[in-house]
């Protein structure tokens, strides 16, 4: 049995902000998948960040970028082209946050669909560009997992007959539309999934560490060190080969940046003083001046990793 508070969601930037705090609170609809190690749109929200948001480590936070502000004032214009591919729905915006205040679990969705037989649905609205939804949209056809699990947390949190996404390119105004019926195998895995989350965090039991993809969550859990605090490592058989690994990476690296440099010098070379090179099929090359202001670099702490081969020079 779930317990579901609505809040309205005040319109204006007091609103938006009333909402952000809501959500701060809860594993939201969109960042749900990172439970079930999805590729996010953000590479660096995994479950691992998320325990360690919830535990208080802090985090940069990305500011609107105009691909986001993009996507929000384009939504409305979703919702009327999914009036027009399915005539019989009515397309209303929600405008409120859902959330079970035990569960710790919200959703956002973007609009009401009614008019359909089954009942009262729910509309998930996105925008992307045309080789993105053929990429990771299987042109269309295939949602990403994390809009999936989106639409899943939003269908079980408003109790919705049905569960639709849609998507538009902006610039070709194709939509492409993406029906979703309840799974109630999926809906009990993602309540059992947020609550063996918030478990975690109460214990503070780590999740697993993806090497790969945390590397900003693990630079938060360690941005202290403690002075004088030594940490042996013996025993662990794996590290000698990882460290061998990244010296020869490292070299390798230094070889090719070493080319491109090279290759970077006969361009300007070749320019001269030209801003424009042209009679190249399939590239653009410019060597313009640019001027930029004069700024400050604040004062900061921070710890650094650095890595000595002793055998380079010499032991100490």
């Amino acid at each position: 049995m779930m317990t579901v508070e609505c809040h309205p969601i005040a319109p204006g930037e007091a609103g938006r902000q009333e909402w952000l705090t809501w959500r701060s609170r809860d594993i939201t609809a969109s960042r749900a998948g990172a439970l079930f190690g999805c590729d996010m749109p953000d590479k660096n929200l995994t479950v691992l960040r998320l325990w360690a948001e919830h535990r208080g480590a802090e985090f940069h936070v990305k500011p609107e970028n105009k691909f986001m502000r993009r996507g929000r004032k384009l939504e409305r214009l979703v919702g009327e082209e999914v009036e027009e591919l399915q005539p019989a729905w009515k397309i209303h915006p929600v405008g409120c946050y859902y959330r079970d205040a035990d569960l710790r679990l919200g959703a956002t969705p973007d609009f009401w669909v009614l008019g359909d037989p089954r009942g009262r649905g729910v509309l998930q609205a996105k925008t992307a560009g045309g080789n993105v939804i053929a990429s990771k949209w299987d042109g269309g056809r295939v949602p990403p997992d994390w809009i999936l699990w989106q639409v899943r947390t939003e269908m079980l949190l408003t109790d919705a007959a049905f569960g639709a996404i849609a998507v538009l390119d902006p610039f070709t105004w194709d939509c492409h539309l993406i029906e979703v019926e309840r799974d109630q195998l999926a809906e009990v895995a993602l309540v059992a999934a947020v609550a063996e989350f918030w478990k975690h965090v109460a214990e503070g039991t780590e999740p697993p560490v993806d090497f790969a993809r945390d590397a900003e969550a693990v630079k938060a859990l360690t941005a202290r060190a403690v002075p004088g605090e030594v940490r042996d490592l013996t025993g662990n058989n794996e590290l000698p080969e990882l460290l061998e690994q990244r010296a020869r990476l490292m070299a390798s690296i230094k070889v090719m940046e070493s080319r491109c440099e090279a290759i970077e010098t006969e361009l300007k070379y070749l320019l001269g003083p030209a801003e424009l090179a042209t009679g190249l099929p399939g590239w653009r090359i410019t060597y313009k001046t640019e001027h930029r202001k004069e700024y400050t670099v604040k004062a900061r702490s921070g710890r650094v990793l650095r890595v000595y081969n002793k055998r380079e020079e010499g032991e100490k």
